[in-house]
């Protein structure tokens, strides 16, 4: 059996909150899907500062060795936008034995809409052609 940490992030804001706890939510349920997944911990954060400074982050980093095996998140930009951070953040949890497991990695997506809006826009030029 798996002990599964989530960790959340969204930006403060009007609709950050509930964001969030959508966000919170999904992983919850996606954990809770998985056979040989046991859900220990949830972190999030509502802020797009430093890695350093966000404390839902800093309590799964401290955490990691002791509660939980495996960290689940919606993308690697919700750890870090920045690479060199999301590296050193990586490595400490790999440092722990804990694996990270990425449900929606970012880049994909937003290639696959970015594909999507081309072929659309060629459908769309081609029918007022």
């Amino acid at each position: 059996m798996w002990r599964v940490a989530i960790y959340a992030r969204e930006a403060p804001g009007r609709s950050g909150r509930a964001l969030l706890d959508r966000q919170v939510g999904r992983l919850v349920a996606q954990a809770a899907r998985q056979p040989g997944w046991h859900h220990v911990a949830a972190y999030a954060d509502q802020s797009t500062g430093d890695w350093r400074v966000r404390p839902g982050l800093s309590r799964l980093l401290a955490d990691a060795p002791v509660y939980f095996d495996v960290v689940v998140v919606d993308g690697y930009g919700r750890v870090s936008p920045n690479r060199r951070e999301l590296r050193v953040i990586l490595d400490h949890l790999r440092a722990a034995g804990v694996t990270m497991i990425v449900l929606r990695p970012t880049a994909g997506r937003r290639f696959a809409k970015a594909v999507a809006n081309f072929a659309l826009a060629d459908v769309l030029g081609e029918a007022l052609s």
